[in-house]
């Protein structure tokens, strides 16, 4: 018998395996785009995913999470879901085409409006796969799902970087970017269970718990992506695009190891605790989740601190090493992020996305406030206000969410946080310390000595101090009364 707890070890796996995969791809992509093409450039293409991403939030309307988080779904509302779907994503893509030359005058870059028109396509794209794609997570069919999204990652960076050395430029991103979406829908059709049939609505009412559901979240989405991105706008807006040119480049890559390190978790989790959502054992899992995640993202943002300088000569290039301190100061922003973002799959396990809501319009009112006060200093002013927010919203991230949806006590959760940082920060700090009693390396010595040697340190007291850990990435856990 296949228990819940066995599909979950196993979604890990092929999850783990698929986001890896695709992160060192997409950071291999972003270190040779830094090499062909100018920080303007690197800047156009940030609005382009910037505006893209806020419409994305639309297109499905938040059904694929109301389709994971209902537990009786019919066989037909698939079908019509996928209608739904599809005509909005045709409405998006119409409108993004129209509009383009509008929001590439709100940001001040014409070059922006060729690129929006061709990128629009991307939504029907998307639409087209997308239930299939939710079927299979809903589900816990990780390893067709892993499949799916590498084989169509790795070719469209291949057809991206082919582009780029041939100096097609900014396109090269694009191409390969719907070239990836155009095999990931072709994919998840072939590979699907899912059988879809072009049919109307049969009744509205029998939809209107996945559309109002859906609803809420798109709201909230809505709230918490401006929150995310309001940097980028502002920043562009305030410091100008090449500016903000730099920003994004470091801004992708400190954001990455959390993406590949909590999207790997918490994809799994979120349909893993949609089904444990009444539960009583609810609270104990996220927070077991919580501390399996710091201990995997605190030393990995304390090692990019530590060696942010080889970091920025290597991957970017000498011409970028002006970015070394924005890196140091978004490194431990990034590392408070990481601690806060399971969060959202929680809510949306127990259908708690009006409170969701609530919180993230709190912040939409914060945010751009303390951006334009750190704007004044310049880039690091910017990531240095960001920081600040982030310690200071800790409490109040815990009461209004963990507290008041599953009844989460503080120090339960801090405690969850406490031992991974201490043990993060010591190796972070030895490593240093050894850096500077060896200060006769090259960047590349320094980087795989740092490394290395703070692998080997992280791991060794990880084991002593760590057992939670240690056990977790054994798969030593249950999950159900199997």
């Amino acid at each position: 018998m296949v228990t819940l707890t066995n599909k979950v070890k196993k979604g890990l796996q092929w999850t783990t395996a698929s986001t890896l995969g695709r992160a060192l791809i997409q950071i291999v992509q972003l270190s040779i785009a830094a090499h062909y093409l100018s920080a303007t450039e690197l800047g156009i293409y940030a609005l382009v995913q910037l505006c893209l991403g806020f419409c994305q939030m639309y297109m499905d309307m938040g059904v694929g999470q109301a389709i994971i988080h209902q537990q009786d779904i019919l066989e037909r509302h698939y079908s019509e879901l996928f209608v739904v779907n599809l005509l909005v994503a045709t409405l998006l893509t119409v409108l993004v085409y129209f509009f383009a030359p509008l929001l590439a005058w709100l940001f001040d870059a014409t070059a922006l409006t060729v690129f929006l028109q061709i990128m629009s396509v991307s939504f029907v794209l998307s639409a087209v796969g997308r239930i299939h794609l939710v079927s299979l997570q809903k589900e816990l069919v990780f390893s067709v799902l892993a499949k799916i999204e590498l084989f169509s990652v790795v070719i469209g960076f291949l057809l991206a970087v082919t582009m780029l050395v041939q100096g097609a430029g900014l396109y090269s991103l694009v191409c390969g970017y719907l070239t990836h979406l155009l095999i990931q829908a072709m994919l998840a059709w072939m590979y699907s269970a899912l059988v879809i049939r072009l049919c109307w609505p049969r009744s509205w009412r029998k939809l209107s718990k996945y559309l109002i559901f859906g609803a809420y979240q798109t709201i909230d989405s809505t709230v918490n992506y401006i929150n995310s991105h309001i940097d980028i706008f502002l920043v562009g807006k305030l410091l100008g695009t090449e500016v903000l040119g730099g920003y994004s480049l470091v801004r992708q890559f400190c954001f990455r190891p959390a993406m590949i390190i909590n999207q790997t978790f918490t994809r799994v989790a979120f349909p893993m605790m949609a089904k444990l959502q009444h539960s009583p054992s609810l609270s104990r899992i996220y927070c077991q989740l919580v501390s399996v995640l710091a201990a995997l993202n605190f030393p990995l943002y304390i090692a990019i601190f530590v060696l942010a300088e080889p970091i920025v000569n290597l991957l970017f290039g000498p011409s970028w090493k002006h970015l070394v301190p924005l890196l140091q100061i978004m490194s431990l922003w990034c590392l408070l992020r990481s601690a806060m973002n399971p969060v959202g799959s929680l809510l949306l396990a127990v259908g708690k996305v009006k409170l969701a809501l609530k919180w993230n319009s709190l912040l939409l009112l914060i945010m751009p406030v303390s951006i334009f006060v750190g704007a004044g200093f310049g880039i690091e002013g910017v990531a240095l206000a960001l920081l600040i927010l982030q310690f200071v919203l800790i409490p109040g991230h815990w009461w209004f969410l963990l507290y008041q949806c599953a009844g989460i006590h503080f120090k339960q959760f801090l405690s969850n946080l406490v031992r991974p940082f201490i043990l993060s920060a010591l190796t972070g700090a030895f490593i240093m310390m050894m850096l500077i009693l060896n200060d006769t390396h090259t960047y590349l010595t320094k980087l795989l000595f740092g490394l290395g040697l703070g692998g080997v340190v992280y791991i060794s007291i990880s084991i002593k101090f760590n057992t939670q850990l240690v056990s977790a990435l054994k798969g030593n856990f249950k999950l159900d009364n199997e």
